[in-house]
């Protein structure tokens, strides 16, 4: 359902086991876990569990995580994933994150407009959701740029 995909600075690619250890290192890293819904510090079993999880859920229609690898040093940056893919796979919600040495330099807009435009091409994917924290000011700005709009309950929405 997704294939590898070369954007100008970075590459998607379905995240696997290899990214553990650095995914590990991202998820832990206090500016990241800050936002995120899950309990820190991650254990290395949680992390590669994490990934486990993804790739039994893409399989099974209901996931697609991509890892976020840079172009020059193949280095993991991030990763950006739909979650809750609706049965006919026209609906889901949309989450990130990103090594913070990588913030502020418009990685995630190129990241996850290119995601988007290749998803498009694989499955009949119309709305778009994210759910994030109130107090999270540049994943909110990063939405507007995006075109989302806030809905109730910190959930931000868009038509693709």
């Amino acid at each position: 359902m997704f294939k590898t995909t070369q954007l100008e600075r970075v590459t998607l690619r379905l995240i696997t086991h290899k990214h553990a250890p650095q995914l590990f290192t991202i998820l832990n890293h206090p500016q990241v876990s800050e936002f995120n819904d899950y309990q820190t510090p991650l254990s290395k079993c949680q992390v590669k569990q994490l990934i486990q999880d993804d790739i039994t859920a893409y399989y099974e229609g209901e996931v697609i995580r991509v890892a976020i690898e840079h172009n020059i040093n193949g280095k993991l940056m991030g990763t950006c994933g739909l979650y809750n893919l609706s049965p006919c796979k026209s609906r889901a919600f949309i989450g990130f994150e990103l090594d913070p040495m990588y913030w502020d330099k418009g990685i995630m807009f190129e990241v996850i407009t290119g995601f988007v435009k290749t998803l498009k091409q694989a499955i009949p994917l119309n709305y778009l959701a994210a759910q994030v924290s109130e107090h999270n000011a540049r994943s909110h700005n990063l939405l507007v740029k995006l075109g989302f709009s806030l809905g109730e309950h910190s959930i931000w929405y868009k038509h693709v």
